[in-house]
């Protein structure tokens, strides 16, 4: 029985490669499948904080009854996102001449059916970025006749209020 054992002291190196071929083979595997569930979670977590600012901006609208967010100072166009979560962070204040935002006179005169008085802040943070590869900013649309929010990851990130 000694003479047999003794014969045998290890693996060959065809063994040892197959080994490793076959450990390389998996691990390939499981990266590819992590990658996959990494990128999902950035599109949940993406699609949450949508439905964060979504849900900040209504009500906003629906305390102070600015449905065209005169009084935050933002206006149509790209780059107006981050302004609009900024301005969302805030303390807004709402007088017969001006509004007051975090503090900040702005050069805006409220509608009359603007609500007088102070609000917010609605949102935690002052700057709200994707999580998703390849995406910058948030495309918002506020369509202030029918009441109706749209929000979603975008690559430059832009305001459309109708």
């Amino acid at each position: 029985m000694k003479k047999i054992l003794k014969g045998n002291k290890g693996f060959s190196l065809v063994e040892l490669l197959i080994a490793l071929l076959i450990m390389a083979v998996i691990a390939g595997t499981a990266i590819t499948l992590f990658g996959g569930v990494l990128e999902s979670s950035k599109v949940r977590a993406d699609n949450e904080t949508a439905e964060s600012i979504k849900r900040a901006i209504l009500t906003y609208i629906n305390v102070s009854n600015d449905i065209d967010l005169s009084c935050l100072g933002v206006t149509n166009g790209e780059g107006n996102d981050q302004a609009l979560i900024s301005a969302l962070a805030k303390s807004i204040e709402i007088t017969n001449t001006d509004s007051i935002l975090g503090g900040e006179s702005l050069e805006v005169t409220p509608d009359t059916n603007d609500l007088k008085g102070t609000y917010g802040p609605f949102l935690e943070k002052e700057k709200i970025q994707p999580e998703q590869n390849g995406k910058e900013g948030w495309k918002i649309e506020v369509d202030s006749l029918t009441m109706v929010v749209s929000v979603t990851a975008d690559e430059t990130g832009s305001l459309i209020i109708k």
